[in-house]
């Protein structure tokens, strides 16, 4: 009722992206860049965290976790 499209006889194909195009290497770079950051980010978090939990303070603010130190 209201498409536009009369018939699909002729119907073409579109591609976002070919084969080794700039997009794919783009996703590609954006892909491998975020996974690399999310590593780094766990890391730096679970080093923080160790240290926290060797010197007996809170991990994060707020209420203490199960497992966590308490608060003195």
């Amino acid at each position: 009722m209201f498409n536009p499209i009369d018939s699909y006889d002729e119907a073409g194909v579109v591609f976002t992206f070919g084969g080794f195009s700039v997009g794919v290497w783009i996703t590609f770079i954006l892909a491998v860049a975020l996974f690399i950051g999310f590593f780094a980010a766990m890391i730096r978090h679970e080093n923080h965290a160790y240290k926290a939990i060797i010197e007996h303070k809170p991990v994060e603010k707020g209420p203490a976790a199960e497992g966590e130190p308490p608060v003195y």
